[in-house]
């Protein structure tokens, strides 16, 4: 069995953030983070779920009523990123605010919110 599985839970399958509008968070995420997403799905024309392969797992945006939690109260995802440095001064070149990195003396980490308020973190490992 892998190291911190418990025999039942093998893996994170997805991370899904809330949004009232999934296609200008998907745009969001590709423009700013580079994020490669599948196909969305769509009802009645509107876009409702999308996903993104992020290593192993995926990240996903879901729209705020599927969620069932309002937009911008997620706040649990963590990239990683190879050159923290350069990732928040290609993000504050495209006007998104970011914080500067913190150093904890084993891994760098900052910190922005999407455009719906949902908190993102940057991490680079030592």
């Amino acid at each position: 069995m892998p190291r911190g599985t418990t025999g039942m839970v093998t893996e994170i399958a997805f991370t899904a953030y809330p949004a009232r509008d999934v296609a200008a968070l998907r745009h969001f995420y590709t423009d700013a983070l580079g994020l490669q997403f599948d196909e969305p799905y769509r009802e009645d024309g509107v876009e409702k779920y999308a996903e993104a392969r992020v290593g192993t797992g995926w990240f996903a945006l879901m729209s705020d009523e599927w969620a069932g939690v309002p937009p911008g109260s997620a706040g649990s995802i963590v990239f990683e990123v190879t050159e923290i440095a350069r990732s928040v001064e290609a993000l504050r070149a495209r006007g998104i605010a970011v914080d500067d990195p913190h150093d904890t003396g084993v891994c760098l980490m900052c910190t922005l919110r999407d455009p719906e308020g949902n908190l993102v973190t940057l991490h680079q490992r030592r």
